[in-house]
């Protein structure tokens, strides 16, 4: 008999086949852990509530949640819900959720035996929502290192406290301190509280009676690093007068002043050194010394240095007739009067010593904007009595001086670097003006990456022809990387300073300058050679 070795083997496998079927049919699979929970839309908030919409599993008994803000280190919440859509709030957890926070929320799927319960599932953050307020947001003019201000919109009951709190009493319940409301306060809308430590984040809430009204995170600044001799004037509404406030300062004192405010001279008698500097302040301004009284020297006093540094220095009264920031007819001996970040404006003269005796061996004036200085110009020696033994002017702006630089005394050396200088001095006189026969020496000067305009004619007539320097027979130049515009011209016969170029910037200081007659200086002629390297650096291109 012939047999089909193709249809035998079709039967074969198919009979194979059927056994493998039904031992299937018997088979058990073993039972394993439901799958982790995952979420049908993103978790979010509402208020100070968290809705949490899960996808539904039908094999789940319940859902364990938990809750926390540190990412699961510390559980805030926990409990079961039946119910895949659920609303986390005070009737879920038993209290209100924070406001504006952070939380992390994460979910276990639960069986019929907890043995088959799912692994947990980090469901996300959240972060519940403001508080509704009428607070203002602090920027950073509104926190200094001791004192933040406190703002907001007048709306609904009045508010009449502010709290300040830690930064880690989330619910607000211990107050470091109070502060009750004036009228006046109240009717601003704002209120300064103070005894803040530096560095230290806090929550500062309004409140109407005991109701809050919304609170706010503030950091202070870090403190100023001035040491232990300071004398600090911030803070303080009424006006202060140096005469009295400065009245025991010690040697090596820091004085601290609050920029926008405004104190007084005060005919204040120097004997110590002193540094007067610009603290923190709620504005951006410089404070405010006014001089209509001047600073003086006590009488024999031997004093280190006193400068002044980011302070705006001017008169009140319209001092240009009359008024000095140092007006000294003492006798005595200063090392060093220096002015650093300093505008100084509208004044008869900046330093001028008139009467007595005495040296003051270093005057220095850097990264200043000087303008509008009468007939005593930028330091006027003005008794041969006195002596400057050093003059240092350097990356600054001077403009609108009758006279720049006068002395009755010999002086060792001056030095101007990267200034810009136009209108001064005026038509006729001298820029630099030693007037004292047989002390009217300067041994060295040296003029460097310095820009020149015209002088000032105060009439405002276009003639601006001056004379170079007066005095001065055996002085020792040097003139390098400096520029004086096409309108800058010397007087008929009068003494040109040897070096200084002449016109070989060819243009006008208008072509040059942006607004030369309001002292903006920035260069505007992409052209100027010396654009990069020469002038007040605060004007030069991308500076």
């Amino acid at each position: 008999m012939k047999i089909n070795i193709k249809s035998l083997v079709y039967i074969m496998l198919a009979g194979l086949l059927g056994i493998i079927a039904c031992n299937n049919d018997d088979e058990v699979f073993e039972r394993t852990r439901l799958f982790q929970p995952v979420l049908n839309e993103d978790l979010y908030s509402e208020d100070n509530t968290i809705i949490v919409n899960l996808g539904n599993m039908k094999q789940a008994e319940n859902y364990f949640i938990e809750v926390s803000r540190d990412s699961g280190v510390t559980i805030d919440y926990s409990f079961t819900v039946d119910t895949n859509y659920f609303i986390i709030d005070e009737n879920l957890v038993g209290e209100e959720l924070l406001w504006y926070t952070l939380y992390q929320v994460q979910a276990t799927a639960n069986a019929d035996e907890s043995q088959y319960n799912s692994l947990p599932s980090f469901l996300g953050s959240v972060r519940t929502q403001k508080f509704p307020s009428n607070m203002g947001t602090p920027t950073y003019f509104d926190i200094l290192d001791n004192r933040a201000k406190v703002f907001w919109t007048p709306s609904g009951s009045s508010i009449t406290t502010i709290k300040v709190f830690a930064a880690d009493d989330a619910r607000l319940t211990n107050p470091l301190s109070v502060k009750e409301l004036t009228e006046e306060e109240m009717s601003a809308s704002e209120a300064v509280v103070g005894g803040l430590s530096p560095a230290t984040e806090y929550q500062i809430a309004i409140f109407s009676g005991e109701t809050i009204r919304g609170w706010e995170v503030y950091q202070t600044r870090e403190a100023l690093e001035l040491g232990d001799n300071v004398i600090d004037l911030t803070g303080i509404d009424t006006m202060v007068n140096f005469a009295t406030a400065l009245a025991d300062a010690t040697e090596g004192a820091v004085v601290v002043l609050e920029g926008g405010k405004t104190y007084e001279a005060g005919g204040y008698e120097f004997n110590v050194s002193l540094a007067f500097v610009s603290g923190y302040s709620f504005v951006a301004a410089l404070p405010v010394i006014d001089c209509n009284s001047n600073f003086n020297l006590l009488d024999g006093a031997t004093v280190g240095t006193i400068s002044f540094k980011d302070i705006k220095l001017t008169a009140s009264d319209g001092g240009f007739g009359g008024r000095y920031v140092f007006n000294i007819d003492k006798s005595g001996t200063i090392d060093e009067i220096k002015f650093d970040g300093c505008v100084i404006r509208t004044l008869r003269g900046i330093g001028r010593m008139k009467g007595g005796e005495g040296v003051l061996n270093n005057y220095t004036i850097n990264n200043c904007q000087i303008d509008s200085i009468n007939g005593y110009g930028v330091i006027s020696v003005d008794k041969n009595t006195w002596a400057c033994n050093n003059i240092t002017l350097k990356n600054s702006s001077i403009s609108k001086c009758q006279y720049f630089l006068v002395s009755r005394n010999n002086t060792n050396s001056l030095t101007i670097s990267d200034c810009t200088i136009n209108e001064a001095p005026e038509k006729g006189r001298q820029l630099l003006r030693w007037r004292e026969a047989g002390q009217d020496e300067v041994t060295n000067v040296s003029i460097t990456n310095t820009i020149i305009g015209h002088g000032w004619n105060m009439t405002g007539e276009e003639d601006y022809a001056i004379d170079g320097f007066d005095g001065m027979a055996s002085t020792n130049w040097n003139v390098v990387n400096c520029y004086t515009t096409g309108d800058f011209s010397y007087g008929e016969g009068k003494d040109e300073i040897p070096g200084l170029p002449i016109g070989n910037y060819t243009g006008s200081v208008n072509d040059l300058w942006t607004d030369p007659g309001n002292a903006i200086f920035e260069i505007k002629d992409n052209g100027f050679a010396g654009k990069n390297d020469s002038g007040d650096p605060r004007w030069r291109p991308g500076l």
